[in-house]
């Protein structure tokens, strides 16, 4: 029994540590990693141009594809070098007849005989394409106008074979699935930001990206397939690079319906363990960054829900040890649970409700599958007026904050020393983290909390903090710090601390820090600390 105990627990922290990697540790080393192995960027300043070919499949979209023409034919690009591809894959509506009245001004239509699915359309434009660059996109999606010049530039170095563009997914439903989606992709597209700067995108998104034609995968069409992770990680598999533009601009509406979202989950669930097996090769350690990058972003996010339940299961066995320990993380699970199922939390619901429909997702590969045809999800309605101005609003302030998106939010973590006053020897480590808000390039406010050991007290500092860097120099800057709060721990006590040092940049997000302060503990004592450390913005 003590062994099947000791083994069970084991198995319950591998699994607590990966879920926790996935979710939060994994995020936070992309600003390392970016700093660490970004690549040098010959093509950011390139202006040679491609011809393009762009190509929609299209089922039953006659509510949006009449705009997105417009949208279309409205993009800077010489039109000598655009190639527009339509593909009605039997929709039963007037989607025909509305591109049939645009054929006159580029518009090239492609018509299937029979439905028979958005990958065995893909692959049929595919052929008809004369572009050197394919242009991937949903009828749902909108363009800002500089769209293409801003995805071909990567293509002017031959390594890079794929260019994903930003989509910003707006809610308009309402529903708690909508708006989860919506904040969801928020983080997701941050996470894409960060691997474009290592140009190891893992995954395109099939609203928005850009391949070369010659590196194009005939997609499957026995089962469903998610396209544009298949075809870049095709790309990745030959070699090649993937790439991440956030200034080129695109914007997409979630789900009508709750309903919808949750369907919607489950087939890329399934589109993804259908074709698991073919993508178990990024796992390759001859290549451990694009290994790391796969295994964190993608593989144990499809495995969250299998590793839940593994872990509830292995939590409720540990009971039977009787330790306090998880005896409180049964009751923190059994409550994050409830509040998911009661939609006490929106955000927790969302997590659930994604993760069991992936679930459902998994299971429902392995039986059998009709091939071809369409599940079409009804979005929000972009013909009114309002939504197109919100279109518009969110195209232009989200330009804005592609270019400048350090600037908004920036959490540090630095490790440190802390140097003990009288006594020159007592020396200890400290560990902390900032969430920040700047007020302009100099100053920033926010809440901080440390971890401090001082003999054989530790404390955990929550302070109000200030962060003042001033920029005289272009990388050496002199900065001036300020906290006050309270701390938590051995013993409990009000905490105030100051100091100055140098921040030395090392990248667009991180540098090596050197501050030394007074540090003021109501009930321990005073202290004079100094930390040499390596701060991270993200």
């Amino acid at each position: 029994m003590i062994d099947f105990l000791f083994y069970t627990e084991l198995c319950f922290w591998i699994i607590l540590i990966l879920i926790f990697h996935c979710y939060l540790i994994f995020p936070l080393t992309l600003p390392f990693l970016s700093e660490i192995f970004r690549r040098n960027k010959k093509y950011s300043q390139s202006k040679k141009l491609f011809k393009v070919s762009i190509l929609i499949s299209a089922y039953n979209e006659e509510k949006i594809i009449e705009e997105k023409i417009l949208n279309l034919l409205e993009l800077d690009y010489p039109k000598e070098l655009l190639e527009i591809l339509i593909g009605d894959d039997g929709s039963s509506d007037k989607t025909v007849e509305i591109i049939k009245r645009y054929q006159n001004e580029g518009i090239h239509l492609i018509q299937a005989p029979q439905n028979a699915g958005k990958a065995a359309m893909l692959n049929r434009l595919q052929k008809e394409a004369t572009g050197e660059i394919l242009l991937f996109c949903d009828a749902n999606t909108l363009f800002f106008p500089n769209v293409i010049r801003k995805l071909i530039t990567p293509f002017s170095d031959p390594k890079i074979g794929c260019s994903c563009g930003h989509l910003i997914l707006s809610d308009f439903s309402g529903t708690i699935l909508g708006q989860g989606e919506s904040s969801y992709w928020d983080l997701e597209s941050e996470i894409k930001r960060f691997e474009g700067s290592l140009d190891r995108l893992i995954g395109g998104n099939g609203a928005l990206y850009a391949i070369r034609n010659s590196l194009y995968t005939p997609l499957p069409t026995k089962k469903s397939v998610m396209d544009d992770f298949y075809i870049t990680i095709k790309i990745l598999q030959k070699g090649y690079l993937c790439t991440f533009i956030p200034t080129a601009l695109g914007t997409e509406q979630t789900s009508k319906e709750a309903i919808g979202e949750f369907r919607r989950k489950v087939r890329i669930g399934r589109a993804n363990f259908n074709y698991l097996f073919s993508y178990l090769s990024m796992l390759n350690p001859l290549k451990p960054l694009l290994a790391y990058l796969f295994v964190s972003h993608k593989l144990l996010r499809w495995f969250t829900p299998h590793l839940g339940v593994l872990l509830f299961i292995s939590n409720s066995i540990l009971l039977f040890s009787k330790k306090p320990i998880y005896i409180i993380s049964f009751i923190l699970f059994s409550l994050f649970l409830a509040i998911g199922y009661f939609k006490i939390i929106p955000s927790v619901y969302y997590f659930l409700s994604m993760n069991l429909a992936l679930l459902k997702g998994f299971f429902l590969s392995f039986s059998k599958e009709k091939s071809g045809g369409w599940q079409r999800e009804e979005r929000t309605d972009l013909g009114s007026a309002t939504s197109k101005w919100t279109v518009i609003l969110l195209l232009v302030f989200g330009s804005f904050f592609a270019e400048n998106s350090h600037a908004l939010l920036t959490l540090d973590a630095s490790f440190g020393g802390l140097t003990a006053y009288p006594d020159p020897d007592g020396i200890h480590v400290n560990l902390g983290g900032h969430f920040w808000i700047p007020i302009d390039q100099m100053l920033f406010v926010g809440l901080g909390a440390d971890y401090q050991e001082i003999g054989s007290e530790y404390f955990v500092p929550l302070t109000g903090s200030a962060w003042l860097r001033l920029p005289i120099g272009t990388h050496l800057m002199p900065v001036v710090t300020g906290d006050f709060g309270y701390a938590v721990g051995s013993n409990h006590q009000f905490v105030w601390q100051a100091g100055g040092g140098l921040d030395l940049k090392n990248g667009d997000y991180s540098s090596i820090i050197i501050i030394a302060g007074y540090q003021r503990l109501k009930k321990t004592g005073n202290y004079f600390y100094i930390r040499a450390g390596f701060l991270i913005e993200i």
